[in-house]
């Protein structure tokens, strides 16, 4: 017995000693809470009024639409709808987007695309809140996003900035995203951008892109009021090299499609979501091609192509 009454001495009189360091120096036991992610990487949503960190350099800057179509992106035209007020134009330099601080989502995503924008730059997922929005703008986050049933849907995907690492890094600003179900952003989304590719593999084509979402008028939100499309779209143009949008004819070749953001849409081929422009400028209210000649426009636009 004397053993263990000595134990019992020795262990309170280390805790004693314990509780009086602690007490001498309260900062040399502290620990700096942190969130702590899920098992998927994740992370529980931010504070609304959590300040953005500062930008990196290769985000973009705000524009005025003239600054804007002056962009090699917006070669045909900047898409217009009857109020401006809810288009605020970022030159991301990779891209052009128009964000919706309503929406807190892109109304839309423009980009170029040719052979030399392909390459190999390994991809980072270095999403980040886009810090070059105003003073006032929710600024959305990863966060977000976060246990909900929607990915993080790139416009203008990663791989069709994989020819540097600075615009490769540039698809990942949050105003290049919008909710979408994983299987239609990882199935028939993804083998548009796949084909999208494809005929930009050409040295001597170039693709115009526009993509962007169709809302509801009082649309689902995720996070901090980040609107959920009920329908992603794309337009692609085809053009020869150095070709502009005076040299859009009507045998020009163009893809429009819109796919719906709700489950089954991963069981069928993009080329089911083949529609006209026209549709789409009818479901977003957006203008598209705007610097082609509206003769031209008349016949590219009401046009659905029967094989792709």
């Amino acid at each position: 017995m004397p053993h263990a009454f000595l134990r019992r001495r020795f262990w309170l009189l280390a805790l004693a000693v314990a509780l009086v360091a602690l007490a001498a120096f309260p900062g040399a036991c502290a620990t700096e809470l942190r969130p702590k992610g899920t098992a998927d990487g994740r992370y529980p949503p931010a504070a609304q009024h959590e300040a953005p960190a500062e930008p990196p350099p290769s985000d973009g800057v705000r524009v005025d639409r003239r600054a804007a179509a002056e962009s090699v992106h917006a070669a045909l035209g900047v898409p217009r709808d009857a109020d401006d007020s809810d288009d605020t134009l970022l030159d991301e330099t990779a891209f052009l987007v128009s964000y919706n601080p309503r929406l807190r989502t892109p109304n839309w995503v423009a980009w170029r695309l040719e052979a030399e924008d392909l390459g190999h730059v390994r991809r980072h997922d270095a999403f980040r809140a886009d810090a070059r929005l105003p003073q006032g703008f929710y600024r959305v986050t990863p966060r977000d996003y976060a246990h909900t049933d929607y990915d993080r849907g790139h416009l203008c995907p990663f791989a069709d900035r994989s020819g540097t690492p600075e615009g490769a890094s540039r698809t990942f600003v949050m105003t290049n995203m919008e909710p979408q179900l994983h299987e239609l952003n990882a199935g028939p989304w993804e083998k548009l951008e796949q084909y999208e590719r494809s005929r930009a593999t050409d040295p001597e084509r170039e693709l115009y892109i526009v993509a962007g979402g169709v809302f509801d008028d009082d649309p689902k939100t995720i996070g901090h009021g980040v609107a959920v499309p009920r329908a992603s779209f794309k337009i692609i143009v085809e053009l020869s090299s150095g070709q502009s949008a005076n040299d859009v004819t009507a045998t020009t070749p163009t893809v429009a499609v819109e796919m719906p953001n709700e489950p089954g849409v991963g069981r069928r081929p993009w080329q089911d979501f083949v529609t006209s422009i026209d549709r789409i400028e009818a479901d977003t209210g957006y203008d598209f091609l705007t610097a082609v000649a509206e003769n031209v426009q008349a016949v590219i636009e009401a046009r659905t192509p029967r094989s792709l």
